[in-house]
């Protein structure tokens, strides 16, 4: 039961990773941004019909397979435009700009309290990244200055415009990398549940904690603190906690054929 295990998991897993990875290279930009919602709906809504099926042969394969698809159709556009960031950045560090980030003093006006009716004006520092050439640091521009949009417009012609194909080899090497990583995760993951008998059962609550924990952290960082390191270190606890998921679904799977289910 276990090399039936082994074969089926496997054999939808690598399905979903083909497909994925055609309709990944099919689409490469968003046309409209009608195109960009129909996409990320639909991912949505065959996730769910894809769990809701779960065990009803063979709609759950087909809808896996759409769900497939409409991650790859995002993973393109995705792909193209972390292909020009890199690109972008590049260019900054070849034209001699850096970044860094300083406080500025602002001033809003508070209502302290009804009794003394009076406004008092309070100091806060705000956090702005702002540019600057490394021949002279002493002059600073913002993102959205006349300084960046004649940059932006200076890379379209010398880079975007030149370099059509947004998959970058550079870029296409990192993605290369994360399916080696990640192939590499799922298989040692496997050898762990299967050599073992000890049972991972216990990681459940705790990793869907850490998962939602996970995402509000990553949205804070998004909206608000906007930090490099920060998003690293998410990045690397991101990957323990989904690969310990493996283990804990790959144990929950064990357990099942053990109890008989051939679902």
């Amino acid at each position: 039961m276990e090399d039936i295990l082994l074969v089926r998991t496997f054999t939808i897993i690598g399905g979903m990773l083909v497909i994925t990875t055609i309709f990944s290279k099919i689409n490469k930009a968003y046309e409209t941004s009608a195109e960009a919602w129909i996409t990320i709906i639909g991912a949505f809504l065959f996730f769910f019909l894809t769990y809701n099926y779960a065990n009803q042969y063979p709609i759950n394969l087909i809808y896996a397979g759409i769900f497939s698809a409409f991650i790859g159709w995002d993973l393109g556009p995705g792909i193209a435009f972390m292909g020009e960031k890199i690109k972008f950045r590049e260019y900054l560090k070849k034209i001699e700009v850096n970044s860094k980030f300083i406080y500025e003093k602002s001033t809003k006006k508070t209502h302290e309290s009804i009794a003394d009716k009076y406004f008092r004006k309070h100091e806060d520092l705000t956090k702005k990244l702002v540019f600057y050439y490394e021949k002279d640091s002493s002059i600073t521009f913002g993102e959205d200055s006349k300084e960046m949009l004649e940059i932006h417009k200076q890379f379209k012609e010398k880079v975007t415009q030149k370099d059509i194909d947004s998959y970058s080899e550079k870029w296409q090497n990192i993605v290369f990398q994360a399916l080696i990583a990640t192939t590499l995760s799922v298989f040692l993951t496997l050898l762990v549940v299967y050599i073992t008998d000890y049972d991972f059962g216990f990681l459940g609550i705790f990793l869907f904690i850490s998962l939602l924990a996970l995402i509000i952290v990553q949205l804070l960082n998004y909206f608000i603190f906007k930090s490099t390191w920060f998003r690293k270190i998410t990045s690397y606890v991101g990957i323990l906690t989904f690969t310990l998921y493996l283990v804990y679904d790959f144990n929950r799977l064990e357990k099942a054929v053990a109890q008989g289910d051939e679902s």
